[in-house]
């Protein structure tokens, strides 16, 4: 796809986003439900950004949805996995508990980690450091799926993901985007809690710092 028609397919989609908020505010949130079971991930990906946006107008329908449907315990309900995303997004900490049930009803790891990241972002991530640390430095799981591994870590609040990252991006697993990734999630780190700056200063030198970021 050339820049120019990216461009305007982004224009787009920004002004469908805009008039669907515009038009229906609120009274969008049933269409955009249905919307999330959808198979174009385009159009999922539209239906979570108008929810996204429309925030605290929506969130308590979100949340009780994603109650009920945890309560139904449907496995590897990905409208369900879309929400929960969604809702550690906005910031939902009245949900963490449904959240933390949400993990029974998946069976593959990918699933898993959208909901570790979810539940760090909310600030209750940090019992599952020991799980996240090992699949991204020793599992076999850290070939397929070290990029988000090290992006749900990089939400806790836990000043040895510094050194958990440095050792994965040292290491010789990762390459290509891959490894710009993980090197995204420590600068994700670096920016929202600078004090960890130090951290990492003293780990690779000064003189090394800018070949860890981006």
């Amino acid at each position: 796809m050339s820049e120019n028609n990216e461009n305007f397919e982004n224009r787009e989609r920004e002004e469908l986003i805009e008039r669907i908020i515009n038009e229906k505010g609120p009274d969008a949130f049933d269409d955009m439900l249905k919307l999330l079971d959808d198979e174009d991930e385009n159009v999922k990906e539209i239906a979570t950004e108008v929810l996204y946006r429309l925030g605290d107008s929506v969130r308590p329908k979100i949340e009780e949805y994603v109650k009920k449907e945890v309560l139904r315990g449907e496995k590897n309900n990905m409208k369900l996995l879309y929400l929960i995303d969604l809702l550690g997004d906005m910031g939902a900490k009245n949900s963490v508990k449904d959240i933390l049930k949400a993990l029974e009803l998946y069976d593959f790891e990918e699933a898993q980690i959208v909901i570790y990241e979810a539940l760090a972002k909310l600030g209750a991530g940090e019992q599952f450091y020991p799980l996240l640390r090992y699949m991204l430095l020793e599992g076999e799981e850290r070939f397929a799926l070290g990029p988000q591994i090290a992006i749900a870590m990089s939400y806790l609040d836990i000043p040895e993901i510094i050194h958990d990252l440095v050792q994965a991006i040292d290491s010789s697993d990762f390459s290509g985007e891959d490894l710009e990734t993980i090197k995204q999630a420590l600068s994700n780190v670096i920016n929202t809690r600078p004090s960890y700056k130090e951290i990492l200063i003293t780990l690779v030198g000064e003189e090394n710092f800018e070949k860890y970021v981006l």
